[in-house]
C-alpha cells in the first residue's frame, strides 16, 4: 500500500492546511473570550458600588437575573 511520492505530498499539505484552520479558529475564541464584556451580575455589583443603585434594586436585580440564569 505505498503511495507515491506526490501522494504524501498532498497529506502532508493537507495536514498542514487543517492544522492552520484549527489554530486559526482557536485563536479566534480566545480572543472572543478575552473581550467579552462582564456578566450582568458583576455590572450590578459595580452599580451598587457606584451609587447608581439601591440595595433594594440590587437584590431585586440580582434574585430575577439568578432566576433566568437556572
Amino acid at each position: 500500500m505505498g503511495m507515491t511520492p506526490g501522494g504524501w505530498w498532498l497529506l502532508f499539505a493537507v495536514f498542514i492546511i487543517t492544522a492552520i484552520a484549527v489554530g486559526a479558529l482557536l485563536y479566534v475564541q480566545l480572543r472572543r473570550e478575552a473581550t467579552v464584556e462582564p456578566d450582568s451580575l458583576e455590572t450590578l455589583k459595580q452599580q451598587y458600588a457606584s451609587g447608581e443603585i439601591d440595595e433594594t434594586e440590587l437584590e431585586t436585580r440580582a434574585d430575577r437575573l439568578l432566576q433566568y440564569e437556572s
